[in-house]
């Protein structure tokens, strides 16, 4: 479980963590990096012994590569090639703790959560806490223990070799962190479905704001008044409808036989030279209520003069007209003087 190139400082995985990675190292432990960034999982927590109390020191861990094959999953298997990736220096990430006393470090399991691994280089100079491996590479966490104003120690454990990858190949890799891992997508929606149904249960009912109360209430509707509405046919008084002069316009009287609902007589149709009856939404016949609602009068609009004759029953030669006025005999003697004066002005 742990290894170190001292006999003094050695380290090892946390008992819950450790078995994870005993468990994946087998099935080929694949690794999901991604370009935003992606925490090491399982988590690599250490427990640290054979420190100086007294003295200080400060931890980092990098990742190296553990050759120099690239990896491409084909047929149910990983297959083997020469890596054309350049090899660059691994980049290591000190603990958020800083230095701290041997003392403090033994006393507490210390974990690595915010380190995170990404396939693009750009997020290194981003975040100091990424770090950027190739996919499809079998890389190696190597924690680092450095001693203030001493040497350093490197610890490797040979189980946490893992496959750098986009996406997961081995469904077993896949159930075993989903199931293990508190943070993974279904785990966190299965948390959510617990919660809801354990406040439901246990919590009293939420309240309401006004303005869902006031969609979901549908039981109870109040119509405001609107002035000059329509009233419904019940609300209008036959008697009113029978005084008001509708006839003129074609509309049918009102005799009231019962209380509920009017009658309606038929009577001729309305007036074709009533300029309203032209008009469709206009027309009472086909709203009898309207003007009876609004409280108005039917207008009657009078149409030009029409002649007792036709026009075509006039003689052609006649130039009569039937709106013309009889015309009055000239006078001689105006008509001699209307002519002298033209034939003056003519001759100057």
């Amino acid at each position: 479980m742990s290894s170190s190139l001292t006999s003094t400082i050695s380290a090892s995985l946390t008992p819950e963590y450790d078995a994870l990675w005993h468990k994946l190292h087998p099935l080929q432990h694949e690794m999901i990096i991604t370009g935003v960034g992606r925490r090491v999982y399982p988590l690599l927590e250490y427990q640290f012994s054979g420190m100086n109390p007294e003295k200080m020191y400060t931890t980092s861990v990098h990742f190296e590569y553990v050759d120099d094959k690239k990896l491409r999953f084909c047929k149910g298997k990983y297959v083997e090639s020469v890596s054309q990736e350049k090899k660059e220096a691994p980049r290591k990430v000190q603990h958020k703790s800083g230095a701290k006393l041997g003392s403090k470090w033994m006393a507490a399991p210390v974990n690595f959560e915010d380190v995170r691994i990404t396939n693009r280089k750009t997020r290194e100079d981003e975040d100091g806490s990424n770090v950027h491996l190739h996919a499809q590479h079998r890389y190696l966490p190597v924690l680092t223990i450095s001693e203030e104003g001493g040497s350093s120690y490197e610890i490797r454990l040979s189980h946490t070799v893992f496959i750098t990858a986009t996406l997961y190949h081995i469904d077993e890799v896949c159930k075993i962190k989903t199931e293990s891992n508190e943070y993974a997508k279904s785990n966190r929606e299965d948390r959510r479905r617990s919660r809801a149904v354990e406040s439901s249960v246990t919590s009293p009912p939420a309240k309401k704001s006004r303005k869902e109360a006031s969609s979901q209430d549908t039981s109870v509707q109040v119509v405001p008044d609107v002035p000059n509405s329509i009233p419904s046919l019940s609300a209008i008084d036959p008697a009113l409808m029978s005084t008001l002069p509708f006839p003129s316009a074609g509309l049918s009287t009102q005799v009231p036989t019962s209380s509920a609902m009017p009658t309606i007589q038929d009577v001729p149709p309305a007036n074709p030279l009533n300029a309203f009856s032209a008009i469709p939404w206009l027309n009472p016949l086909n709203n009898p209520y309207l003007l009876a609602a609004m409280g108005l009068q039917f207008p009657t609009i009078p149409f030009p003069y029409l002649p007792s004759k036709s026009f075509a029953q006039l003689t052609p030669t006649s130039s009569t007209s039937p709106d013309s006025q009889p015309t009055q005999p000239e006078n001689p003697v105006k008509t001699a003087f209307i002519d002298k004066v033209i034939k003056d002005e003519v001759n100057v």
